[in-house]
């Protein structure tokens, strides 16, 4: 195998780990461990073994995540548990071929990061392609369910796994040659969080070390007993939810008034990890933003019933109160995504008129100098350099992006007559900004906000179209195009973040993306067409698989062909405030001292809670306060072990998800039901 040449940096860590000098040198590195195992080349990080397992893998999550989705409209991520799985087949493969005498080459944490990117570009398809939301609500099924129904040829599209493939084929790969040269701004540089993915390095990691040191035993013994607690802790949770409204997730921790008002623990370990791992202005932008929310905003706009709006609409009705929650929320984040584009834009300019080299302000480590540098400083330097070393050409990346757009322009009003050429044109003009919020959002706390994006673009198209001219159908293209974009990118910045952590090239990383997502516009299509032949009443509300939102998709898309004047009264100037908030409080954050600036909100942050709900508060604030009390009691420990715990707690709610996943596809319920009452009521 060919490998490369790295023992210098690993001599350096351990004369760095030697010395000490009082002020953290001494704390062990966690790539250290890993001195005696080889970093393969890009090439020899893409192995047959690697592909053929996550093939069987994504393909096998795949059936049970569309299963999910097209019974209860849920779509757990699979990110969680894909990385172990893969593991433990690669481990077997090798233990098998080992007892028939053949001696295989050993499993990398490098391999085991191409597995875990692979996988989820293959059920990546599935979870942002829409087959239980909008391409279902295209269909004459989904129609006719709705009062009043429109039924018209040009408003109804039936799926079918012929035109579904070629859909997925040219509009799943743009946002990965899109987003592909931010690999440096977002991972490097701004340094976004990302927890999943972060979570998924650090268990890789703790998998993969060898147990040769203290602090490589000390790291997979804290990962492995917190993942424990975290997985048991879910399943003990799970026990108490036989029934409807059952289980601890609807926890009055603060008295049933703010329960109402949306503020409650869920117990969720996923939240309080991500809380542990967030900086304070992430925690407390959350904390700002749910409160403004829930303690003013929404109950205002709820006494303004049957005056601004009517409730004699469905739950997610542009006529209604949801309207205002949707887009004013949005609005804040993309005014946020719009100023953060635009300096970037700006400072990119000034930097090429200064002709300044925008490598020379990385944080690349010296050889030959450790003074100054902790163990972790050494490991951030280390993986720095082996993240930027294989570049991605940019100007690849947007050719190969602007040729497939072109190939949408082409081909989306061939297979959607009434979708024409210049509306998909204006789809990708938004869809950058799109992307980037999505992405932004994903990297500070995890949270995805697909759904309120989407439904901007439905609300643009469908009015602009008309049901003159297949609006409905339009606005649900619109909505596909627009999230397999998003979706795309922001989740391959997340498989990036997971390979910075464990030293894998982004180039073997993008490539079985590249793979998986082929591999998964096959397969989508393909599995969704066995579900339209075995239950030939899919997607009706008697049906075993009822499809729940392929309907509420197309009432959205309905409702949307009424344009502004179908919106609640001052929710286009509410939107048009939040936008111009979102710009403001940015131009406030940058221009004042840094000394005060950091404790001004960030805009798309406060605005997330508003679109999940006030409990995303409360668990990052558990986590935030557990990793405060940590610090102050020892920091050179918290600063070491706080993502390590933080990470363990997603990893194993994550992996009790699939199982419990399972558990409700096989009718197994929970055995007890737990409800929190009023007294009055409950006497």
């Amino acid at each position: 195998m060919e490998i490369e040449n790295l023992q210098a940096p690993y001599t350096r860590f351990e004369r760095d780990v030697s010395l000490g000098n009082g002020k953290g040198n001494d704390m062990p590195s966690i790539e250290i461990a890993f001195k005696e195992k080889a970093i393969p080349t890009w090439r020899n990080q893409l192995t047959i073994r690697a592909f053929v397992v996550s093939i069987v893998l994504g393909t096998l999550f795949t059936a049970l995540a569309m299963k999910q989705s097209l019974y209860s409209g849920n779509f757990n991520p699979i990110n969680m548990y894909a990385g172990i799985v893969g593991f433990s087949c690669i481990k077997t493969w090798i233990m098998i071929i080992d007892k028939c005498g053949i001696l295989g080459p050993p499993l990398t944490r490098q391999e085991n990061t191409l597995i875990q990117a692979t996988v989820l570009g293959i059920t990546g398809v599935t979870s942002s392609g829409g087959l239980s939301s909008f391409i279902f609500g295209m269909s004459l099924t989904a129609a006719k369910q709705r009062d009043p129904p429109i039924v018209d040829k040009l408003n109804v599209k039936n799926p079918s796994v012929g035109w579904l493939f070629v859909f997925y084929l040219a509009t799943s790969f743009v946002g990965l040659f899109f987003m592909a040269p931010f690999r440096k701004v977002i991972i490097v540089d701004y340094k976004w969080l990302f927890p999943s993915g972060q979570s998924i390095g650090y268990l890789i990691n703790s998998i993969q070390a060898p147990l040769k040191t203290k602090f490589a035993r000390k790291q997979v013994t804290t990962f492995g007993k917190f993942f424990s607690f975290s997985f048991i802790w879910s399943g003990v949770m799970w026990l108490f939810t036989g029934g409807r409204f059952c289980g601890f997730s609807f926890f009055p921790l603060f008295g049933f008034k703010a329960t109402e008002a949306g503020f409650y623990w869920d117990w969720a370990g996923t939240y309080v990890g991500v809380g542990m791992m967030c900086p304070y202005s992430t925690t407390i932008s959350v904390l700002i933003g749910a409160i403004f929310g829930y303690t003013f905003m929404f109950p205002e706009l709820q006494k303004k019933s049957g005056k601004w709006y009517t409730n004699e609409v469905g739950r997610d009705s542009f006529h209604g109160y949801s309207a205002y929650r949707t887009f004013v929320t949005s609005s804040m984040i993309l005014g946020d995504s719009f100023y953060q584009i635009l300096k970037l834009i700006i400072i990119g300019l000034y930097r090429k008129l200064q002709e300044k080299d925008t490598t020379a302000a990385l944080p690349l480590a010296d050889p030959h100098s450790t003074d100054g540098s902790s163990a972790l400083d050494i490991d951030e330097q280390f993986r720095t350099q082996n993240f930027l070393k294989d570049k991605i050409s940019t100007k690849y990346s947007l050719a190969g992006c602007a040729a497939l757009m072109l190939v949408s322009i082409i081909v989306l009003p061939i297979i959607f007559p009434q979708v024409k050429w210049y509306y998909v044109v204006v789809m990708y003009i938004l869809c950058p900004l799109f992307a980037f919020s999505k992405t932004h959002a994903q990297g500070a706390t995890d949270m995805y906000i697909n759904a309120g994006l989407g439904k901007i673009g439905v609300f643009i198209f469908g009015a602009w179209a008309g049901v003159s001219r297949g609006g409905v159908v339009v606005a649900l293209v619109a909505n596909g195009v627009i999230e397999n974009f998003i979706a795309s990118a922001s989740d391959l910045m997340v498989d990036f973040k997971t390979g910075y952590l464990t030293v894998s090239s982004p180039k073997s990383i993008l490539i079985g993306r590249f793979i998986g997502t082929a591999v998964g516009c096959l397969v989508t299509p393909l599995i969704f067409r066995y579900f339209q032949v075995k239950y030939p009443d899919l997607g009706f509300n008697s049906s075993t698989y009822p499809i729940p939102f392929g309907v509420i998709s197309r009432e959205a898309a309905s409702d949307a062909l009424q344009g502004a004047s179908g919106l609640p009264k001052y929710c286009l100037l509410f939107c048009y405030s939040a936008f111009a908030l979102g710009i403001i409080i940015n131009i406030i954050r940058d221009f004042l001292p840094n000394k005060w600036g950091r404790f001004v909100p960030i805009p798309l942050i406060m605005a997330i809670p508003l679109t999940t709900g006030g409990f995303l508060a409360v668990d990052l604030c558990m986590g935030c306060l557990i990793a405060l009390i940590w610090r102050f009691r020892n920091k050179s420990q918290a600063d070491v072990f706080i993502p390590i715990v933080g990470s363990s707690l997603i990893c194993g709610d994550g992996l009790c998800t699939l199982l419990l996943s399972i558990f409700s596809l096989i009718n197994w319920k929970a055995p007890a039901c737990v409800q929190f009452l009023r007294s009055q009521l409950a006497g």
